[in-house]
């Protein structure tokens, strides 16, 4: 029919694209990091949490670059297909999905633990189901319908962590003597075992970055977003400062007001211990649905970004025609949708079997890990870009020569240093380094077999 769409709908405004990006960093593994964080160093990770924003606002100017040249629903494929060819783009597309689908099953995981920890009627792998399918129906029927469930949630998720951090400053007894001297000198970590000071703070930089990290999987949004060169800088930009200041202001009151090792024992998660130790069952109660809320929104999020670069990668033939199959009705890409919920609910399964309480942390971190070798693909493809097409419109230009993105390189070193500090000896968890370089080597053997197949045999 003539003048009928036939493309992705064009429905999200700022406020809808801040509520998606605000409501993928606020997850309940944020939470729970948030908690471990400031139980070890009290007032001192305000320092690993300054750090980590100054490095996501580089990231943000480095990819708000790339997203408004190449407005695509490709995201990073895009990117990495433009600057260095269809094996590269192929196999980060493949990696990338693929570790978002263990996040998210640790995400839901985690949420349907702390549902069965506060209301024991169901077992938590049906409550991570629950979790999974409302968020995946609100993605099949439309990205305006999950642009605006997911602006409804992050209103009363940042009402709950703003209420939850007065409840502390106020009938929690708060000790600021305590967070004066850990601010000023940050104490030695018991999570990794570091002396006092500036080794402490840079041992935690993962746990940091991770408080702000996946805006950038919003970016296979931009065929969606109205006016995407000044709506997506922005609204990652103050989805980055909001997010911060929520989370300093409730994670200073549990650091003064509740004792350490509730926010450090493990189970029940830190910010369900804090609500318990504050409000005894009614704070349990609360965050038990904020937690259910956040997960959600993490879900809805992600489910969104990812499924429309795998949209992208079903036109550019790098996948199936099924992910580039548009619901008529809708105008979402039900294939993608459909094959990450399938895929999420049999990591969930699997988690059942093979992972411990621990779990939701470690792979926490170490998605964080692999989130800053992603960082360095997109440093990466801006300096290609710069000198492949340096005279390409770029409606958001990060600064520097034309053809050398000045920027890009100082994302690159502050990306390796966070990595040697919290991953390599003698104080780094060197667990994480090894798994996040055998899942990302495994990751690229995985993907490469598959090209070499679709290659062949799609036309």
């Amino acid at each position: 029919m003539q003048g009928r769409e036939v493309g992705l709908k064009r429905a999200l405004g700022f406020w809808e694209t801040w509520s998606m990006m605000l409501g993928l960093i606020v997850c309940s593994t944020t939470l729970m990091v948030l908690g471990y964080g400031f139980g070890d160093l009290g007032a001192g990770f305000t320092w690993v949490q300054l750090i980590a924003l100054c490095f996501a606002t580089i990231m943000c100017v480095v990819y708000s670059e790339l997203a408004t040249t190449y407005p695509t629903a490709g995201g990073v494929v895009t990117y990495t297909r433009t600057a260095m060819g269809r094996v590269g783009s192929t196999l980060i597309g493949y990696w990338f999905g693929f570790k978002d689908m263990f996040g998210l099953a640790a995400e839901s995981t985690l949420g349907g633990l702390i549902m069965e920890y506060v209301w024991p009627v169901l077992p938590w792998y049906i409550w991570a189901f629950i979790i999974l399918t409302i968020f995946t129906i609100t993605n099949l029927l439309g990205i305006d319908i999950a642009g605006k469930a997911q602006l409804a949630a992050v209103i009363f998720m940042v009402a709950s962590y703003i209420g939850l951090g007065i409840v502390g400053f106020t009938i929690g007894h708060p000790n600021y003597e305590y967070l004066s001297e850990t601010f000023v000198s940050p104490p030695s970590s018991t999570l990794y075992g570091t002396p006092g000071g500036i080794i402490s703070v840079f041992a935690l930089s993962l746990m940091g970055v991770w408080l702000f990290v996946g805006a950038e999987v919003n970016l296979s949004l931009a065929e969606e977003v109205k006016n995407p060169q000044r709506t997506i800088p922005l609204a990652i930009i103050l989805a980055f400062i909001t997010i911060f200041a929520i989370q300093q202001f409730t994670g200073l009151a549990w650091a003064a007001s509740v004792p350490k090792d509730i926010l450090l024992t493990g189970f029940p998660p830190p910010h369900i211990g804090a609500a318990e130790y504050l409000l005894g069952l009614a704070g349990v109660a609360w965050f038990a649905v904020v937690s259910f809320i956040a997960v959600g929104t993490t879900l809805n999020a992600v489910i969104a970004g990812i499924s429309r670069m795998f949209y992208d990668m079903g036109r550019e033939k790098e996948l199936p025609k099924l992910f580039a199959w548009l619901h008529p009705r809708f105008r979402t890409p039900w294939g993608g949708i459909l094959t990450l919920y399938a895929l999420i609910l049999i990591v969930i399964g699997s988690a059942a079997a093979f992972l411990g309480t621990d779990a939701p942390f470690f792979l926490a971190l170490l998605t964080s890990f692999v989130f800053m070798v992603t960082y360095i693909f997109f440093a990466l493809d801006l300096l290609l870009l710069r000198r492949k097409q340096p005279d390409t419109p770029r409606p958001f230009y990060s600064g520097g020569p034309r053809k050398f993105p000045i920027i890009s390189v100082v994302a690159l070193i502050i990306a390796i240093v966070f990595l040697y500090f919290s991953t390599a000896p003698p104080f780094g968890d060197v667990r994480i380094l090894e798994t996040g370089a055998v899942y990302c080597a495994v990751g690229a053997v995985v993907g490469l077999l598959i090209l070499k197949k679709l290659r062949g045999s799609i036309k």
